[in-house]
């Protein structure tokens, strides 16, 4: 377990991860040094929730081959709960995110969700979040890059999806729609007729 015990060592443990975890959260060690952990806290939450999209995203251009600019509307238009975000995953990967992996961010989201609801909180629990945080983004760069050959959180996505050219739009919009993107809630599934033979 990563050692938590003070800003310093928290700072510490962000500067043991890769450049491109580093990267990714480009204001964290200022917002450290020089605001209340709440803010730090906010920040990493608000970064860590746009890599979530990011990794939806990203999987379902580069293994289901989806049209681009339509994926990453429907991807964006979706409410991406904590739970959403866990389903999707298992959905476009084919495997559900590692336990170890899960148990770094929802330890570290307990002590966002104190913060943010106005509950009571220590520094002490707000740096063993950020510390978490910092541990999950790694690993699950680690863990996705095994997965499908790219890492989400700070890495290099252009070219992601080769030379390959994409499916249609309206091809997209219903693999898209079979993964459950892009479809209103209660919304019946409505499949287009053929014409009649005449």
């Amino acid at each position: 377990m990563a050692d938590a015990a003070n800003y310093k060592r928290v700072l510490n443990n962000c500067k043991s991860k890769s450049h491109e975890v580093q990267m990714y959260f480009p204001h964290f060690e200022r917002l450290v040094i020089e605001f209340s952990w709440d803010v730090s806290i906010s920040y990493v939450f608000a970064i860590l929730e746009r890599a979530k999209h990011m990794t939806v995203y990203c999987g379902i251009i580069k293994l289901h081959n989806t049209e681009k600019t339509l994926t990453r509307t429907l991807v964006d238009k979706d409410h991406m709960s904590r739970g959403r975000f866990r389903e999707l995953f298992k959905i476009v990967f084919g495997k559900e995110i590692e336990k170890c992996l899960l148990q770094k961010l929802s330890e570290a989201e307990k002590i966002r969700d104190k913060i943010v609801h106005g509950k009571d909180w220590t520094a002490e629990e707000a740096r063993r979040a950020l510390v978490d945080v910092f541990e999950f983004a790694e690993g699950f760069n680690n863990f996705v890059n095994e997965l499908a050959g790219f890492k989400p959180i700070g890495g290099e996505l252009r070219g992601l999806k080769g030379a390959k050219a994409s499916l249609s739009k309206e091809t997209s919009r219903w693999v898209l729609r079979g993964m459950g993107i892009g479809i209103e809630k209660n919304e019946p599934v409505r499949v287009p007729s053929c014409p009649k033979a005449t």
